[in-house]
């Protein structure tokens, strides 16, 4: 199936329970969904050129005809990266995360007086 619709490249970064800053790498397709790995990015600046940078690997790795889409949360370093991913691999296209952008408007609404 990959090579029929091909598959999405999804990554995150967070905290792990020792407040180390990670990034996860996951491959979502029609056929399921696959935890590749995660960067440990302690020592590093997670600027744009960093992510792009490792994340580059795995898309190698995985195969550049295999991937379709990048998809992230809207953090201006992860968009950039997703940017510049895209510029990199110019047969790909970005999707922002729905799910944090959900996250994001409940807060805002939340916010709001008639919705305390």
């Amino acid at each position: 199936m990959i090579h029929k619709y091909g598959a999405t490249i999804c990554f995150n970064g967070w905290d792990n329970v020792a407040w180390h800053p990670l990034l996860n790498v996951m491959f979502v397709c029609p056929s399921g969904n696959v935890f590749i790995g995660f960067i440990d990015t302690i020592r590093e600046q997670k600027d744009a050129h960093y992510i792009c940078n490792a994340l580059g690997g795995y898309i190698e790795t995985i195969g550049i005809n295999n991937v379709v889409q990048i998809c992230t949360h809207n953090a201006s370093n992860m968009k950039s990266a997703a940017n510049l991913l895209i510029y990199r691999f110019s047969s790909f296209y970005f999707q922002g995360c729905v799910a944090h952008c959900l996250d994001l408007l409940l807060e805002n609404w939340g916010k709001t007086t008639w919705a305390k």
